[in-house]
């Protein structure tokens, strides 16, 4: 297979939804080259007879497929257009492949690094760049490491715990012994507005904090439970591990300021930023325990679930793309509040956001990589024509 089927095999998964996270990457390195324009429409019109619905299709049929269409490939959709919806019928398929052709068009205007979008980076001044795997490590004795600068190999040896960075930059915990490790030590790794992280705790499992995060825990676990305390946002992978000299499971305990998690082995994602207005606990796999702080109401959450805790705890169905979409390197907005997708792009891109209440309601839906520049973003915003965009700085203002 060579080089140019190869990339039109990539993009046709990649449109018709079928694809990995790495080969997402490559696609997305692929499409924002100016230079693939004519490949990525080539595989468009061969794809426009799958992607269309019949002739007869129904309006509101019609309008989720286009919805979801949109969706998948990025493009902002505001409120209104949800609304407003489309033609009531496609007529000739050739008008309806011009849409469609003019919808890729949008995707790729919006990743292009091109000459164009060069100029209009220069009218708004600096570019504001996205956020990047950096994080701040705190030892034992309160002193400090930044962790984007570190290089790999040893960081520190704490009461005969050793902690590492690898070559894949993530943080690694090593002991010779239980019997060496001579007192009980904890760390924290915190995560500024911009910066994201991932470590291996000292019993296997993963963690992987979002900006503006942060996660303590002992550089050794006891062997009655394993406990860690995190702020902000953070996904685990849980090492499922037995109790010594036990069949039972050695629990592993997740606090925040509001409630506590108890789980014995398994992938969960939990928000609990101060400026949201709950905690939302998402389970992917495996089972766990939610208890609120504030009046100890306790749920028992099954994969596809998630708890929501404000001044009552409530279980709900989770949209698990939507919840761990900032894991998996996109931002996915599926009618959402100005405000509250705002919020989320001023932790990535270190904004101070200024968003006037008669603009916060008004709704977006896209599916955004978090790998592209603050303006191209901005320019998606600004096409649904609902509102304009101010950068002074890094702070961010909405206006009419």
């Amino acid at each position: 297979m060579n080089v140019n089927q190869r990339q039109r095999k990539l993009i046709k998964k990649y449109l018709l939804g079928d694809i990995t996270d790495q080969e997402r990457q490559e696609v997305i390195l692929l499409i924002s080259d100016p230079g693939n324009k004519n490949l990525f429409d080539d595989v468009m019109d061969e794809l426009i007879p799958d992607l269309l619905p019949e002739k007869n299709t129904e309006q509101d049929e019609l309008n989720d497929k286009l919805l979801a269409f949109k969706t998948r490939y990025a493009i902002p959709m505001s409120e209104q257009e949800i609304r407003t919806g489309f033609p009531k019928k496609w007529g000739p398929y050739i008008a309806a492949a011009a849409v469609l052709i003019m919808v890729s068009f949008g995707l790729l205007f919006h990743l292009d690094n091109g000459s164009e979008n060069q100029k209009k980076l220069a009218q708004k001044g600096h570019q504001i760049v996205p956020g990047s795997d950096k994080a701040l490590l705190t030892l034992a004795d309160g002193s400090t490491i930044a962790l984007s600068d570190a290089k790999s190999g040893k960081l520190a040896d704490q009461f005969g715990v050793h902690v590492e960075k690898t070559a894949a930059g993530e943080i690694v915990y090593h002991s010779e012994s239980q019997a060496a490790v001579r007192s009980l030590a904890f760390n924290k790794v915190s995560t500024p507005k911009g910066g994201q992280y991932r470590i291996i705790l000292p019993d296997g499992s993963k963690a992987w904090l979002n900006a503006a995060s942060s996660l303590s825990y002992p550089t050794r676990f006891d062997q009655r439970e394993r406990r860690v305390k995190m702020t902000g946002e953070v996904y685990f992978e849980v090492a499922k591990l037995k109790r010594p000299h036990s069949h039972e499971a050695l629990p592993f305990v997740v606090e925040t300021d509001k409630q506590m998690i108890q789980v014995l082995g398994t992938q969960f994602n939990i928000n609990a930023y101060q400026d949201e207005p709950t905690i939302r606990t998402t389970l992917v796999e495996g089972s766990v325990r939610v208890t609120s702080s504030l009046n100890g109401a306790s749920v028992l959450l099954k994969p596809g679930q998630e708890s929501l805790l404000s001044d009552k705890l409530s279980v709900h169905t989770a949209d698990i793309q939507q919840q761990l979409a900032w894991k998996n390197g996109e931002f996915v907005f599926k009618g959402e509040d100005l405000d509250k997708m705002l919020k989320q792009l001023a932790r990535w891109y270190d904004l101070e956001i200024n968003c006037p209440s008669q603009y916060s309601k008004i709704k977006f839906t896209g599916i955004i990589s978090r790998s592209i520049p603050l303006s191209s973003i901005v320019d998606m915003i600004e096409s649904t024509k609902e509102v304009k965009i101010k950068i002074a700085g890094r702070r961010l203002t909405v206006s009419d």
